[in-house]
């Protein structure tokens, strides 16, 4: 390379020209394509790249380039973007001056329902058709659009953040025979450098292992920003005449915002590279535009060593300068991360730095709006918020919701607890947690060891917040409100009607991985839905275990009105919608396990099975009639009718919302439609003979007195008392009831028949409904209704009672 190259390269006070303008098109002795060829998806865009030289053979760089594609129909080109449009192919040419150059493109058919790349490799690799540095090489052809990919594995690749496929190639390099070094060799080196990927069609041949890297630090078709406003050296190809406005923007904002606001967090600079050969021409961080990349960026680190190490960073090219910048961010973080000499390897915390990466763009730029107006971090909250059940330092893939990231790794959107703590104890927590590494090991140690009260604490309430649903979405403190995040939390779906059933019951998770938390949404509409019951499976983790397990919920009542509540430690928690208080119309149901184990993974198993319970059974009150008919056993005739209406209706405290039973410990609203008092009138009417007098009343009408008697239901029998009583009712099966029910009403017999026959006679009207004298009890029909019949010696009882529900 001359001297002039060299000064150019390095970016000296030489005049920068206006690339693109064709100035130099007179000059052109020889164009070179790159990538040297190319196979497409329909649908799919390629930037191809035109470095046109002169006789010297030193870079032009006021070139203008005419495109063209032949035939037409399978490729459109403007300006080197390719776009494969229909299956076929094109020969594409580019003409500068008198030079040109060609490269042939193939498309191929392509639909949404075509597997990915990732998906095809793997099949591939588990066939036998490919071995492991097959799969390692085509996943990296794969996400730079190396034209030496198969045709036979070509499939759509999905964008991720971090390029993983060139950090396991960087980790596995040594181990790999010679000749796959040489064809992935030149992925190791810079882009500017030569013998990159990016800057000629064969593997650089000095390069023989990482550890024999002497290269140079420029490359004709490479320059950087001569006078950078940022600590930050932003490289850009001269044959992408845009390139170099966006570098000049983006060193701006590294400038004036991203650099400002992370280092104003008392964040530690990235190293300098000085010490090394192969460092860009200067001590700076190396920022690289790169065209045809899949993934957002990758921040490569310098050198062997696994706990620090300077870095510089691969960024895709972006005609989207918000998208560069949250890229930008992004990467920056991880240089930054890799400036801090870790207690253990840095790649054993990938989803902290992640997850703190991701934080960083929200950080700097609350409102950082790409594609469809959607914030920038936004794209991976899915990915988290899809996948609550599994572990907080979880990294698996294929849970993303949006199609920008559908292939993310789900620490991406871990962001949110780090955005959570910010918000709730600032972003403090967040740098002394990235510090805490230095002498931790673990990452959920470290994060533990500087969160108020741990995670036994935080995590329950960021489980809670997470829910991002009504009513939280509404409120201050919720996600929806710190960042109008429109994501919710993905939880199971549950209508409790019972669509004319009398009865059903849900059973619900009982496994908790540790760090993780599942969401249930339940609707009720149903006004046959009277009686509901969860049971809390987790009660004796949490009582007697002392796991730390949370189960809280949010119920919202027929006015709209949501009520929180922590169910933690009641064992049973019960609604009666048929009282306004308690009619239920939405619940979210929280579980939470802020367990942890410094090593990650680790499960809790709940004591009992969770489920929801929920009948047809009344619980306020019935409405009615009974009747009784006694013929005694002396009487030689005739009968005595009790007909009665009545109203059996919940004693006042059992209304309650917040009822707890003092006889049935460790439950909140259960036992409330136990106990009825009744309420209503009766008419007498009697007729019969005796001892050869006639007796006789009405038929007279009379109000039923207070306190003659009661109802009392049993709509789930899973909960249990200390009480003995208590316990003997509670024992009885489910939809059980027993009701006995008298007046003390005196009443004058009128007195009939012979000279002994002498009145009036007073007499009570006795038992008006009595429906067993213990044993069994008497059973809801499964319509609801009180209904049956039972004869006690000389009397005949028969009752229709109707469960009424409070206006």
């Amino acid at each position: 390379m001359g001297l002039l190259t060299f000064v150019l390269a390095c970016g000296t006070t030489e005049p920068d020209p206006s690339p693109g303008g064709g100035g130099d098109n007179g000059k052109v002795a020889a164009l070179t394509l790159s990538p040297s060829g190319a196979t497409l998806l329909v649908g799919e865009t390629l930037t191809l790249g035109a470095l046109a030289v002169d006789d010297a053979g030193e870079v032009l760089e006021d070139v203008r380039v005419d495109w063209s594609a032949a035939p037409a129909g399978a490729v459109t080109v403007n300006g080197g973007r390719l776009e494969g449009v229909a299956p076929g192919g094109a020969v594409i040419t580019a003409r500068a001056g008198s030079a040109s150059a060609t490269v042939t493109v193939v498309v191929m058919p392509y639909d949404e329902s075509s597997p990915s790349s990732a998906e095809v490799l793997t099949a591939a690799h588990e066939a036998g058709l490919i071995n492991d540095e097959e799969l390692l090489a085509y996943r990296v052809y794969a996400a730079f659009s190396d034209p030496r990919l198969p045709i036979q594995y070509k499939a759509r690749v999905e964008p991720g953040f971090d390029a993983t496929s060139l950090e396991d190639l960087r980790q596995r390099f040594n181990a790999l025979s010679a000749p796959m070094q040489a064809a992935l060799g030149m992925y190791l080196l810079r882009p500017a450098d030569p013998g990159s990927w990016l800057n000629a069609p064969t593997p650089d041949a000095r390069l023989s292992s990482m550890e024999d890297t002497h290269c140079r630090s420029f490359s004709g078709g490479w320059r950087y920003i001569p006078e950078p406003i940022s600590k930050v050296r932003i490289w850009y190809q001269v044959n992408f005449p845009e390139q170099r406005k966006r570098a000049m923007r983006l060193d701006a904002a590294i400038a004036k915002e991203i650099w400002p606001k992370l280092m104003a967090l008392g964040l530690k600079e990235p190293l300098t590279d000085k010490d090394f050969s192969c460092n860009g021409g200067g001590p700076q961080l190396d920022l690289y535009l790169v065209v045809n990349m899949a993934d957002r960026g990758l921040t490569i680190p310098e050198g062997w060593d696994p706990t620090q190490a300077p870095t510089y960073i691969l960024l895709k090219d972006n005609t989207d300068d918000n998208a560069l910048k949250g890229a930008a961010t992004h990467e920056l973080m991880h240089a930054i991360q890799w400036s801090y000499k870790t207690k253990g390897w840095q790649a054993d915390y990938g989803w902290i730095r992640d997850a703190t990466a991701n934080w960083a763009i929200d950080h700097v730029y609350p409102t950082l709006l790409v594609g469809a107006n959607q914030q920038y971090e936004h794209m991976f909250a899915g990915c988290f918020m899809n996948s609550p059940s599994l572990p907080l330092e979880s990294r698996s893939t294929g849970h993303c919701r949006n199609s920008g990231a559908k292939f993310a790794e789900r620490d991406y959107g871990a962001y949110l607890l780090f955005q959570y703590l910010e918000k709730k104890y600032g972003p403090a927590v967040v740098v002394a947690a990235l510090a805490k590494l230095t002498t931790e090991t673990s990452s959920l140690t470290a994060v533990d060891s500087v969160l108020p009260g741990g995670f036994e604490k935080v995590w329950p309430e960021f489980g809670k917040t997470l829910w991002n649903g009504a009513p939280n979405k509404t409120r201050a403190g919720s996600f929806k409100q710190w960042d109008d995040l429109d994501e919710n939390v993905k939880y199971g779906e549950l209508n409790a009607d019972l669509s004319g059933w009398p009865e059903a019951s849900d059973n619900i998770h009982d496994e908790l991985d540790n760090l993780s938390n599942r969401y249930y949404r339940i609707t009720f509409s149903d006004p046959g839905t009277r009686s509901v019951l969860f049971h809390n499976g987790w009660f004796q983790n949490i009582t007697a275990a002392k796991d730390p397990v949370k189960v809280f919920a949010l119920w919202k009542d027929e006015a709209g009105a949501w009520h929180d509540e922590d169910w933690s430690e009641y064992e049973y928690v019960g609604f009666c919608r048929d009282m306004k208080s308690q009619r239920v119309q939405e619940l979210v149901v929280i579980v939470s396990n802020a367990k942890f184990d410094p090593a990650g993974g680790g499960k809790l198993e709940a004591a009992e099975r969770p489920f929801l319970k929920r009948n047809n059974v009344g619980c306020w009150r019935f409405k009615g009639t009974t009747r009784s008919v006694l013929k005694g056993k002396t009487w030689s005739s005739g009968r005595k009718i009790i007909d009665t209406n009545v109203e059996l209706q919940v004693l006042g405290g059992f209304e309650d919302p917040d009822f707890e039973h003092p006889l049935i410990p460790h439950t909140k609203r259960v036992g409330g439609s136990m106990l009825m008092q009744p309420a209503g009138d009766f008419t007498l009417d009697v007729d019969y003979v005796s001892g050869g007098c006639r007796y006789t009343h009405g038929p007279t009408p009379y109000p039923l007195l207070p306190g003659g008697g009661i109802l009392m239901l049993n709509p789930f029998n899973e909960p249990t008392s200390p009480d003995p009583d208590t316990q003997d009712w509670l024992s009885h099966p489910s939809r059980s009831y027993t009701a006995a029910l008298a007046d003390p009403t005196l009443v004058n017999l009128n007195v009939s028949g012979g000279p002994d026959c002498r009145g009036p006679e007073l007499d009570l009207p006795g038992n008006v409904l009595f429906t067993d004298a213990g044993g069994t009890k008497p059973v809801v029909s499964s319509s609801g209704e009180l209904s049956g019949q039972y004869i006690d010696s000389d009397t005949t009882y028969s009752w229709i009672l109707q469960p009424q529900r409070q206006p």
